[in-house]
């Protein structure tokens, strides 16, 4: 199969094959890189959200939303300690029945002679293998063959290797049971964030015009919600923003350049909603220099830009009044070992079809929640989703919820502890290396 950019247009006829379904097989053999022990809990603490009090004497009065890219929870978090997460020790079946093991990238940060893992609808479909999981190599092959290119999506990297992502998961609230809106790519996963829905199906590009295409025609999102209440938004990219994606244009005003973002920040002027974005345009991505871990991006840059965010947040004279996520858009094609589940969705398919299953979430992926509410804790109740933080959002103004997915989703507000007033943890010192492109990559 020849590998589909993440910024090409993809027009895709017939949905994925039907596969023999060929289940991970895991071990109890200690996960590589788990390191040594926090004081982090493991809470299943399921509050409704009428626990949580009245939303107009929530503390916070700003959230930002930090969305990285293409990467599960194993493969990334999969050590945590008091997660359930799974890394050393897994097995997984290719097309033949062959089975390989589950392996440790080390310092191998950027995986430029590997195949992009594939993660379109279809893939996901695939992987997901009738709900039995553990089908992340059967999409790892090429046109007619069934053994594998290489075994990229079944690896994983331990503690060492994401000192910042792993330093804040173990210093502040990480959820282990948070999934991608959908079991798809790239936008439609970006689009659930804002409208809880989506039309689009596939990552899309954009043209020399900086049009977008396709282009959404949903008309009500979060940035509407918000403005509508009075409150303010904003958007900030390295270029490329998900806001053009949207054919109405109504939100070019909030959209801004991420040097505004880390301004706003040191300031104190933060909009009540934003949305910060890592470089995921089309050139650094395809040369390999993005700041966003999607491949083939190193994740040492990524670790730096989450250190960037979280500093400006840490620092600024709002942090008293913020809530910061760090989440990751979808799973990227990269193992998870935990089937996700279905949810409440009333999206109407794009016609003519074939469609996703818009009830079924993706793969789990990374999400820590940082604010002077967040206990040190790995949170093992759910499902949380992209949604979750709309509902968070949508609770702590009273906005009206913008489908039934959100109006469903669990609230992201429910794992705060607001009788917490927690001063921002001190992170190990790190350095990002300067981004070097890819001499070549695999997809080549």
């Amino acid at each position: 199969m020849t590998p589909i950019d993440r910024r090409q247009f993809l027009t895709l006829g017939a949905g994925a094959a039907a596969v023999a379904a060929v289940a991970a097989c895991s071990s109890d053999s200690k996960p590589s890189g788990a390191g040594e022990s926090t004081n982090a809990t493991r809470s299943n603490d399921s509050r409704s959200p009428s626990g949580l009090g009245n939303p107009k004497d929530a503390p916070f009065d700003h959230v930002v939303v930090l969305m990285m890219e293409n990467r599960s929870f194993d493969h990334m978090l999969g050590w945590l300690p008091g997660a359930h997460g799974k890394q050393a020790g897994l097995e997984f079946a290719d097309l033949t029945g062959k089975k390989h093991a589950t392996w440790d990238l080390r310092t191998d940060y950027q995986g430029c002679q590997y195949m992009d893992p594939q993660h379109q609808w279809p893939a996901g479909q695939t992987q997901y293998n009738n709900g039995q999981g553990g089908g992340f190599l059967f999409t790892q092959v090429n046109d007619g063959e069934q053994t594998p290119v290489d075994l990229w999506p079944i690896s994983y990297f331990g503690q060492d290797a994401v000192p910042v992502l792993g330093g804040l998961a173990q210093r502040y609230t990480t959820l282990d049971r948070y999934f991608a809106a959908l079991n798809a790519g790239t936008w439609p996963n970006r689009i659930y964030q804002v409208a809880g829905t989506t039309d689009v199906n596939f990552t899309g590009l954009f043209l020399p015009d900086g049009t977008a295409a396709p282009q959404s025609k949903i008309e009500t999102t979060i940035w509407d919600r918000i403005k509508d209440a009075g409150l303010t938004g904003g958007y900030y990219s390295y270029g490329e923003p998900m806001t053009k994606v949207f054919a109405s244009g109504k939100y070019d005003d909030i959209s801004f350049g991420v040097d505004a973002f880390f301004d706003a920040a040191k300031h104190g002027t933060l909009p009540n909603l934003t949305l910060v974005e890592p470089d995921y345009t089309s050139q650094a991505e395809e040369a390999g220099t993005s700041s966003d871990d999607h491949p083939y991006g190193s994740i040492q840059v990524g670790e730096g830009y989450i250190k960037r965010v979280y500093d400006a947040i840490a620092s600024s004279p709002q942090w008293d009044k913020t809530v910061l996520v760090v989440n990751f858009d979808e799973w990227g094609g990269f193992y998870d070992h935990v089937i996700p589940p279905q949810v409440e969705d009333d999206t109407v398919g794009t016609p003519p079809g074939p469609n996703p299953d818009y009830r079924q979430l993706g793969f789990r992926v990374p999400c820590i929640v940082i604010s002077p509410w967040s206990p040190k804790r790995v949170v093992s109740a759910g499902p949380y989703e992209h949604c979750s933080i709309l509902r968070m959002i949508e609770w702590r103004w009273g906005l009206e919820p913008l489908t039934l997915r959100d109006k469903q989703a669990k609230n992201l507000a429910e794992v705060l502890d607001f009788s917490l007033d927690r001063a921002p943890a001190k992170l190990p010192a790190f350095t990002a290396p300067t981004p070097v492109a890819c001499a070549t990559t695999g997809n080549e």
